[in-house]
């Protein structure tokens, strides 16, 4: 009769140690999990945005490409191209995505122009583990301008646009609005 009340007790004493254990071993298991959706978010607008500077460079530039109308349409389709890259990422929310798109005019040793395109996006990424303090603690930021459980991932890439030699009347750098 002893050894059944002991075996109770044990079962009774593993089931309180579960107990203490399980909330630390579920958040380490999410956490890792979500890193891991972290990480291919990341890539995923890494590689959206190298896609979309890929675009933008593949656009002549010259003196006129900068009229409001013609640079405005060459701003959409870069734009558009970067959402819909990012849009195949499961979850995803464009009113969260920030895209830049810029054109800077650049000189050579010898004189000559060329222009580099400069496309840059960054992304409110939800937190599905409410890991706010632990981040914080880690130095991440958990809020951005998109709210509490949010963290700000960002990606830029810059190409040169391949023109013929080119003569601005006034260099500068362009930007989409």
């Amino acid at each position: 009769m002893l050894r059944w009340f002991r075996q109770k007790a044990e079962r009774g004493q593993a089931m309180t140690e579960f107990a203490i254990i399980a909330p630390i071993l579920f958040l380490l298991l999410f956490g890792v999990l979500q890193v891991g959706l972290l990480m291919g978010a990341q890539n995923s607008l890494t590689n959206s945005v190298r896609d979309a500077a890929r675009r933008a460079a593949t656009y002549r530039v010259n003196d006129q490409s900068f009229d409001p109308s013609i640079f405005g349409a060459v701003c959409d389709a870069v734009e558009t191209n970067l959402v819909d890259h990012l849009s195949a990422y499961p979850d995803f929310d464009p009113a969260l995505l920030t895209p830049t798109v810029s054109y800077e005019w650049k000189q050579t040793p010898d004189s000559k122009w060329f222009v580099i395109a400069h496309v840059s996006a960054t992304y409110g990424y939800p937190v599905f583990v409410p890991l706010d303090r632990l981040l914080v603690l880690m130095g991440i930021p958990a809020t951005g301008s998109w709210g509490p459980g949010h963290i700000q991932i960002s990606a830029s890439e810059q190409m040169r646009v391949e023109n013929p030699p080119l003569t601005p009347t006034s260099p500068t750098t362009e930007s989409c609005t």
